[in-house]
């Protein structure tokens, strides 16, 4: 299984589940977040109407409220509307200085009696509306900006709000919709926060870049508002944008050193192969609480472990460990996992050990049978999976687990029969029957794993993982690819034409068929095709070197050193590979390049056969084990 997934609060660990549906929401929740920062600085009286006869009283009003004294500005109002009570701009200055003092019901009474007043006034309305935006009361906002909008259809103000009311509802298509009309405004509070609702927009539409984009449009009128910054970094690391993210959240950091703002700069760091160790000292030098110290401890080892920085995970794990008291399970499963990960096998044992002295469970057992493994300890490794099975008979991971050490070991017959017994209680379950079709295929029964691997790709929805291995056992089985497997590998190529992994399968299962019946008429509808998938995944192997050899079989001989060379690069173990190279070289004329390329066949066929290649492939991809060979003891 993946380890690292793992990770999470120390006293909750997260599983796969809500992980995937945490970071689906991901994109709603920034969303959010954007539109609730807008309309919290939103000023919710847009403007005022401008009538010379109050204009005194309203603007000592204001200077009143910027002095301190609201309760003056409002006596002041309130007489001015006692002797002209319909005078529009003293009304709604009044209800904005309620709604800036927290009176809302007598902001919301004012806001409502100036437009009762005024009906026809796009000030009136779109001060309610901006009210109701300020104060959450979104669907009450969207009703009457709504209604401003058919009265007013050019007033651009009451557009903005109301995009940012939808907004706020996640009808983002609709806001998309308003906003869309309203030019960009020239004031820059009004430009930021109008970027800003665009960013928000994006996101909740899943379209972090163009968020993003928005965000580095707010920023550049305010380029050096740290909430500007730091709501740009989240974005752009939203977005996958790590060298803008790293840009904005750098200064954000040094500035003043926090929690999210450190993660978020190593994250980008790492994402941008950047150094990464003086991030790390600054967030453990952080002066925080315990409890905030181990919470950061933790993530960030999470974040290093992502990146694959395992030895680093490590240390951060065990710093996290010392603070908790040493024996919290979940942080000493995962120092257990980042252990493995940095090949400090005994140290992952250890802690194993220590964890199975607490609380053994399956999911320990089963860790320890992937460390046993990495130890090359055939025997132990098998137990441990025995083990992981019998205490959780309803977890299909653990009979992977366990086939896919047998696979590696070349315990084929009893893989075989792993996978069987599994399918049995797992019907519904194509990686189980990805197993099958490998175990099948390395025992020699080739018409069963063919069944076993379309089965499997039935079973995934057609997503192609399994249509890989089937294309992959074809290509390599001595007696050539099955005519029902070339079908499907090929019928779902000319279905999924923009699809480069069965597009190359198909390439090169129908060269394998040709060039074992030395039918050179299909030459070129193959090469046709191995074209197409190099044009679709210019540094997959598969499609290169099969390119590489029809070339050479039809004595396309300088094309086929192109292509050949190519191979070598991406796949530089391959003795076939250096082998077909070096005839080419030979008819060429090209002595000492081939003599360079015979040199090299005896070291690459000391590497491990395609056989256990789509062994290993097997045991990485389905259950999250290294790639890493050993033999049984």
């Amino acid at each position: 299984m993946i380890r690292s997934v793992a990770f999470a609060h120390p006293s909750d660990r997260m599983n796969q589940g809500v992980a995937a549906r945490a970071r689906a929401m991901l994109p709603v929740l920034v969303a959010s977040a954007l539109v609730m920062l807008v309309a919290a600085t939103s000023t919710v009286l847009p403007g005022l109407a401008g009538q010379n006869s109050t204009a005194s009283a309203t603007e000592r009003a204001t200077q009143l409220v910027r002095a301190g004294r609201p309760e003056e500005a409002v006596q002041l109002l309130q007489a001015t509307l006692t002797t002209r009570p319909t005078d529009l701009d003293a009304r709604l200055a009044l209800a904005d200085i309620y709604s800036r003092t927290g009176d809302n019901r007598g902001a919301e009474e004012e806001f409502r009696e100036a437009l009762r007043l005024h009906p026809e006034s796009s000030a009136a309305e779109l001060a309610l509306g901006a009210f109701y935006v300020s104060t959450g009361s979104l669907g009450a906002a969207e009703q009457v900006l709504d209604a401003a909008v058919v009265r007013h259809p050019t007033v651009s103000g009451i557009r903005m709000q109301l995009a940012l009311a939808l907004a706020g509802e996640h009808k983002y298509q609709d806001a998309e919709a308003n906003l869309r009309l309203v030019p960009p405004p020239t004031d820059p509070n009004a430009r930021v926060r109008y970027f800003r609702v665009a960013a928000s927009i994006h996101s909740g539409l899943g379209d972090s870049h163009g968020a993003a984009q928005a965000m580095e449009e707010a920023l550049r009128v305010m380029p050096a508002d740290p909430q500007l910054q730091s709501l740009a970094s989240v974005v752009e690391a939203e977005a996958g944008e790590w060298q803008a993210c790293l840009r904005n959240v750098a200064p954000l950091f040094a500035k003043h050193p926090a929690p999210d703002t450190g993660l978020l700069l190593l994250r980008a760091q790492l994402a941008t192969h950047k150094d990464f160790k003086i991030t790390l000292k600054s967030l453990r030098a952080l002066d925080l609480p315990e409890d905030q110290k181990l919470e950061l401890s933790a993530r960030t080892a999470e974040i290093l472990a992502l990146a694959e920085k395992h030895e680093d995970a490590t240390a951060q794990l065990q710093e996290a460990l010392n603070i908790a008291g040493g024996r919290d399970a979940t942080l000493l499963y995962n120092l257990a996992v980042e252990q493995n990960a940095a090949g400090q096998f005994d140290n992952a044992f250890s802690t194993l050990e220590s964890l199975r002295a607490q609380n053994d469970s399956a999911e320990i057992e089963d860790l320890e049978g992937d460390v046993a493994e990495q130890r090359g300890d055939f025997p132990s490794a098998v137990h441990s999976h025995q083990n992981a099975i019998a205490m959780a008979p309803g977890d299909e991971r653990y009979r992977l687990s366990l086939g896919a050490a047998l696979l590696q070991y070349r315990a084929y017959q009893a893989a075989g029969s792993v996978f069987q017994q599994a399918a049995e209680v797992f019907p519904n379950s194509a990686r189980i029957y990805v197993g099958l079709g490998t175990a099948d295929y390395l025992l020699e029964k080739y018409d069963d794993s063919v069944s076993a691997f379309l089965r499997a790709d039935k079973l995934d929805g057609g997503s192609g993982r399994a249509i890989g291995y089937l294309g992959a056992t074809q290509v390599d089985s001595v007696a050539g690819p099955i005519p029902v497997a070339v079908d499907a590998i090929c019928g779902r190529a000319d279905s999924h034409a923009s699809e480069s992994p069965t597009v190359t399968w198909c390439g090169a299962v129908l060269f394998r068929k040709a060039f074992l019946a030395g039918d050179q008429s299909a030459a070129p509808e193959v090469i046709r095709r191995l074209r197409s998938a190099v044009k679709l995944a210019p540094d997959e192997p598969v499609a290169n070197c099969t390119l590489g050899y029809a070339l050479e079989w039809t004595e396309q001989l300088m094309e086929a050193r192109h292509w050949l060379e190519v191979c070598i690069r991406l796949r530089p173990d391959s003795a076939e590979d250096h082998y077909r190279l070096s005839r080419v070289y030979q008819m060429l004329g090209l002595k000492k390049a081939a003599a360079e390329q015979a040199n090299l066949i005896t070291n690459a066929a000391s590497e491990q056969n395609q056989q256990q290649a789509i062994a290993r492939k097997f045991a990485h991809e389905m259950t999250g084990q290294p790639q890493k060979s050993t033999e049984p003891k």
